[in-house]
């Protein structure tokens, strides 16, 4: 896709999480994404993506990968292949923070590990909350946002499109 804005509507994301919110006497149809941070900017993710989140575990090189790979773990005995999140969306490679965390995933039955700066915590906003469309800094990747997520007015998260990029990783 080229640069620019995408355009996604709210109701493409995470049905279930607005499905399980209204079940619990939620008033308002809900998203939900887990926060974490790239470059001391706030991120999303769709929350039904992401199976566990762990510190990351020793790392095994492997050699001749594209440079977002950075090579694979071992979480409980399966082998994991670990990504730069930042390299993926556009930003700079990652700087190893004490911070980091590893947002397990998996795409086709395949574990993937999606290295991140910083988890801060789960954000949950209404329909009306997440803005999709918009133009985007030119830093970030546009076709991986999904749109903005605004849980209150001081906050703003940028929410990616994991299944995208999940996708454009394994061709």
């Amino acid at each position: 896709m080229a640069s620019g804005s995408l355009i996604v509507s709210p109701s493409s994301i995470a049905p279930a999480n607005r499905k399980r919110r209204a079940d619990r006497g939620g008033a308002r149809s809900g998203l939900s994404f887990l926060g974490f941070t790239l470059e001391r900017e706030e991120y999303g993710a769709d929350l039904n993506l992401v199976t566990q989140i762990v510190k990351p575990p020793v790392l095994t090189w492997v050699p001749r990968v594209p440079p977002h790979v950075l090579g694979v773990i071992s979480i409980r005995g399966a082998v994991v292949t670990l990504v730069d999140l930042r390299q993926l969306i556009g930003l700079s490679p990652t700087s190893w923070p004490r911070t980091g965390r590893v947002l397990l995933t998996s795409h086709k039955g395949e574990p993937i590990g999606l290295l991140v700066d910083r988890v801060t915590h789960v954000h949950r906003v209404s329909v009306d909350e997440f803005e999709s469309g918009l133009s985007l800094e030119e830093s970030a990747r546009t076709e991986c946002v999904l749109g903005i997520a605004r849980p209150d007015p001081s906050t703003r998260v940028t929410v990616v499109d994991v299944r995208g990029i999940l996708t454009e990783l394994m061709r």
